[in-house]
């Protein structure tokens, strides 16, 4: 397994993954959580992307 550099080491954890623990646990109070980071954008992947996907499946 490769080894992480000392540089890479101390950067900083993304602010990001502080909040991760919090939804997790409005998830479990029931609480409905909306995930705004990456990975699940509010605007429609456009058709053109889709029908290519479509193809390559």
């Amino acid at each position: 397994m490769p080894e992480i550099s000392i540089r890479g080491r101390r950067m900083p954890e993304s602010p990001i993954r502080k909040l991760a623990p919090y939804a997790e646990m409005a998830k479990k109070n029931g609480l409905k959580v909306y995930h705004l980071n990456i990975g699940q954008p509010d605007i429609k992947s456009p058709k053109i992307a889709i029908e290519a996907i479509k193809i390559l499946i």
